[in-house]
């Protein structure tokens, strides 16, 4: 079994520079800033993924959309992106597929290794969708099957908007269980995951954290798994620019707590990823994210 610590793992190339886009694509080189300004972290190694290939990524998406992908072009299977489509954006996506798929693979010696990017939940096999041009987790967990057939992976979805992509890519999967607990009335068209719930605008802490606690007891009963993946978005945040839940950021860090003490409770390791924030105050996002490290690194 891993043993409890956390590997963080990061390329400059996450990093992205779109202005005036609402997808805060440069959040990811001021969380590794703010990582090396703190007392705590500033010391620890920041791991260094590798470009996910080809065949990695075929083993989620079809090759006609990958060769729109990388030919850049603007078709039906890419045009749903929301971001632009140029060499270094692609670039940027399979670095964070690397990153996570190197978490995965770092399961085996820590209990949470946490890809400081990824989580890009709304990626179809065929097409992109929602800034997401591939799917990440869904890659990692069909790569960790190869070696592993009795691979029991549980997702934790707990961006503001439903992980549609990866609903849809194992929805016939049970060894594959699914869970999403986002803003019922937003994007995305809605796919069915293994446990869906739907909040109401306006949802605050108390009630977010214990629809969560419930949740989570009910996946205890429901099924075994010996790996979780966390997709832990900040835009549940009260302040979202995107949403309409009413997390602070004290209880967005009590909900990483909670998904944690999860994981330790089952014994199994957690593959924690960034997701979507778009909080009206840049800093807050980036500070949501950083709470979530440090939520997994405390002892």
């Amino acid at each position: 079994m891993a043993s409890n610590a956390l590997a963080l793992i990061y390329h400059s190339s996450y990093n992205l520079e779109l202005p005036g886009h609402v997808f805060p694509a440069h959040k990811y080189s001021h969380l590794y800033n703010r990582v090396k300004r703190d007392p705590v972290y500033a010391s620890w190694d920041i791991l260094l993924p590798k470009k996910a290939e080809d065949v990695d990524l075929e083993l989620v998406h079809t090759k006609e959309y990958l060769d729109d992908l990388f030919g850049f072009e603007h078709t039906s299977r890419t045009m749903y992106s929301e971001l632009p489509l140029n060499r270094s954006i692609v670039e940027s996506f399979m670095y964070g597929v690397g990153g996570t798929m190197m978490a995965a693979e770092l399961s085996k010696k820590f209990q949470f290794a946490f890809n400081m990017g990824g989580g890009y939940h709304h990626s179809f096999p065929d097409k992109a969708e929602g800034f997401c041009y591939l799917n990440d987790v869904a890659i990692a967990i069909r790569k960790q099957k190869e070696t592993n057939p009795n691979l029991n992976a549980l997702i934790i979805d707990l961006d503001l908007h439903q992980g549609n992509g990866n609903s849809y890519i194992f929805q016939y999967d049970d060894k594959v269980y699914t869970f999403s607990m986002h803003q019922g009335n937003l994007y995305p068209k809605k796919e069915v995951s293994n446990l869906d719930i739907n909040l109401e605008a306006n949802t605050k802490d108390d009630e977010y954290l214990s629809t969560l606690e419930t949740a989570l007891n009910q996946i205890r009963k429901d099924f075994d798994s010996n790996i979780i993946y966390y997709v832990a978005g900040a835009d549940p945040y009260e302040d979202d620019s995107l949403g309409e839940l009413k997390v602070s950021m004290k209880g967005l860090k009590e909900r990483d707590l909670m998904v944690r003490k999860f994981a330790e409770s089952l014994n199994v390791p957690c593959v924690v990823t960034l997701a979507g924030g778009y909080a009206r105050d840049f800093r807050d996002t980036v500070e949501i994210h950083f709470n979530t490290i440090t939520a997994f690194g405390e002892k």
